[in-house]
């Protein structure tokens, strides 16, 4: 059984991980049954989006849309949306958000600010959006000053 004092237990690891990644959390997080605190859930995931050359202005506006939307969800923690750099109709997004992977599948994509997004996929895209979601092992987040 692993002692959560052993400095090389993995099950130590995981919660110094975990406390430094809901250190970056924000306060407003809230617990599992809508009480004020913080969720001790973290999960990270890319998104992988193609869009249609014919489609890419609108594709992103409604893309940044929903993003700037989720923001204010309680359990969000950060994203970063990138551009493929050998593919300049891919767009890369990361995200980061204080809930389980299944609260997020059952919640978050059902979300209102998402419907005309989610609507919208099938005209907008070349091919199939993929998800992968990722399991944290290590965390260097910037220090500063």
């Amino acid at each position: 059984m692993e002692s959560l004092e052993h400095p090389n237990s993995r099950r130590a690891t995981m919660l110094a991980l975990l406390s430094g990644a809901m250190a970056l959390a924000p306060a407003r997080s809230q617990s599992a049954n809508g009480t004020p605190g913080r969720n001790t859930e973290i999960v990270s995931f890319v998104v992988y989006i193609p869009i249609k050359r014919s489609a890419k202005v609108h594709g992103r506006k409604m893309l940044l849309d929903v993003i700037a939307a989720m923001s204010s969800e309680p359990d969000f923690v950060n994203t970063w949306v990138h551009q493929q750099m050998d593919d300049e109709d891919t767009i890369v997004v990361y995200e980061t958000w204080a809930c389980s992977r299944e609260h997020f599948l059952a919640h978050h994509l059902k979300k209102p600010y998402r419907q005309a997004y989610e609507a919208a996929l099938p005209d907008l895209l070349s091919a199939e959006r993929r998800i992968i979601f990722l399991e944290q092992i290590a965390a260097y987040p910037q220090r500063r000053g």
